[in-house]
């Protein structure tokens, strides 16, 4: 039982849950795992105790825990060929034998008649004791043997057409509550329970005009009877009440007559009246056509202006044609210009950059470093792509060690996605044989307040002793040495409105003590 319920907590495919047909021989010492306490599947042997494990098992103990389940010491594994060959050789019991199942084997081929996650094309295929889900995902999880059965007959999401339409296909659930209730097709009983059953679609035909128990109009209802017997009792009806209809045709008929009579009389007095209305229609048409002629003299005249104005509108449009490509052409002239301009801006300000340090500062055992400012744009797309950005090199002094800064955007080490991690790098500089290796000395470095010019943010390396030599040491290969400095030099939640500006971080090497 702990075993099972390991099993299901952690989903591990772990020794295997049978049973010998024979116990194993004596030189057998070990053929349970420790851990899942059933016959050790593919074993692993482990160096501080020697005991035997299932692979999986003692792969998740080195995972989880990292010492030995059995002695708690620190451990590694290997595979025990030797004993899975002669472990598997041994004959073994099917584990669903509690069910009925009378499959003895080798050990080797447990799995693969039990198949325990077969592919749909070999789901019959294996033991028929095991229980397996239905392929059509209903949830249900059945032996085997009946598995067959329930996708065929009892599944509710199994493949399943309506019978009536023959056009729908979904599964048998969808089919039977969704499909049929709105099924044209599907037939239902006459709501007027006359004893028929209907296509539904043709119900309301089946109402209007075939359903005996469906009431309807007399056939002498526009006479004036206005009895509504059911369709099977009409001739009844019609028989029983013949004098009734006889006298109502005579007395609609007597209407009829008097209202044809008015209608002749009054038909008479309107072809009088239309013969007045036409004399006056024609002697407006003449006047009409007058009218017409003159308007046709008008349209000719019109005609030839719109011709005139098209042909000056055609002129207009090939002269704002040519002064638009003379606009375009001073435009990119001037664009062109401005793009010079400013390349010539920022070759200026490398070439200023690069002078900076020789000009302003002099060899000294403490110096402040006023510029060159280390501007590091794009602040935002470097902390997303969780990139390094290295600043220009600085000399520390004429003559001096050669270094610049690491910035770490997003963070690095315990400042990781919470701090700006800055960092010194020793580059390779053309002074280097001179110099006293490794470097010992104090470095400042600053990110500048954009906003008030006060409250800079500085951090203060020393190179001493306690700091390894290979932070500091001469740069033989490559063009930087490996940075030292501060993980959590700066939390990202203070950057801004201050020292955050138009997604650009200024720095500064603040000030270098050589000792």
């Amino acid at each position: 039982m702990a075993a099972n319920n390991q099993q299901q907590a952690d989903k591990r495919i772990i020794g295997f849950d049978c049973e010998f047909v024979k116990p194993p021989p004596s030189e057998f010492v070990q053929s349970e795992c420790p851990v899942c306490l059933q016959i050790i599947r593919e074993p692993h042997q482990v160096t501080c105790c020697g005991n035997k494990f299932c692979k999986a098992c003692i792969e998740h103990i080195k995972a989880i825990q990292k010492s030995c389940p059995t002695c708690n010491e620190k451990f590694s594994s290997f595979p025990d060929k030797g004993l899975k060959r002669s472990l598997y050789s041994l004959k073994v019991r099917c584990s669903q034998q509690k069910d009925g199942c009378e499959w003895m084997k080798e050990l080797r081929q447990l799995d693969e008649h039990l198949n325990t996650d077969p592919q749909p094309e070999k789901q019959l295929d294996g033991c028929q004791f095991v229980e397996i889900n239905c392929i059509y995902n209903c949830r249900n999880q059945l032996q085997r043997r009946y598995i067959q059965n329930h996708q065929i007959k009892d599944c509710p999401k199994r493949p399943f057409g309506c019978e009536h339409c023959h056009d729908y296909k979904s599964t048998y659930d969808d089919v039977t509550n969704n499909h049929w209730p709105v099924c044209g097709s599907f037939p239902v009983p006459c709501p007027n329970q006359c004893g028929s059953t209907i296509q539904h679609q043709n119900i309301d035909s089946h109402i209007a005009n075939e359903c005996l128990l469906t009431t309807i109009n007399c056939d002498f209802h526009h006479v004036g009877c206005a009895v509504k017997p059911t369709r099977q009792d009409m001739p009844e009806h019609q028989r029983e009440n013949l004098l009734t209809h006889i006298s109502l045709l005579a007395t609609s008929h007597a209407k009829q007559q008097d209202k044809i009579t008015n209608l002749v009389d009054e038909n008479d007095k309107q072809k009088e009246s239309y013969k007045s209305n036409l004399t006056a229609l024609q002697t407006k048409v003449t006047t009409l056509e007058q009218q017409n002629t003159a308007s046709n003299a008008e349209i000719k005249s019109s005609k030839t202006n719109l011709t005139a104005l098209q042909t000056k509108v055609t002129t207009l449009e090939q002269e704002k044609q040519l002064l638009t490509t003379n606009a375009g052409k001073q435009q990119a002239d001037i664009a062109s210009l401005v793009e010079e301009k400013k390349q010539m801006k920022i070759k200026i300000a490398e070439l200023a950059q690069l002078l900076t340090p020789y000009v302003q500062l002099a060899p000294c055992t403490a110096i402040p470093l006023g510029p060159p400012v280390l501007t590091m744009t794009n602040y935002q797309q470097h902390k997303r792509d969780d990139d390094q950005w290295y600043s220009p090199p600085v000399y520390t002094h004429h003559q001096g060690y050669n270094i610049c800064l690491c910035v770490n955007a997003n963070g690095y080490s315990t400042g990781k996605g919470t701090h700006v991690s800055v960092f010194v790098c020793f580059r390779r500089g053309e002074f280097d044989n001179s110099l006293k290796w490794p470097f010992r000395g104090v470095i400042s470095y600053q990110l500048l307040n954009q906003v008030d010019g006060k409250d800079h943010k500085t951090h203060t390396i020393t190179y001493d002793d306690k700091v390894p030599n290979t932070y500091c040491t001469r740069v033989t290969e490559g063009e930087r040495g490996l940075g030292w400095g501060h993980p959590q030099f700066f939390a990202h939640t203070k950057l801004e409105p201050k020292y955050l500006q138009n997604d650009t971080l200024l720095f500064q090497i603040h000030k270098v003590e050589l000792k």
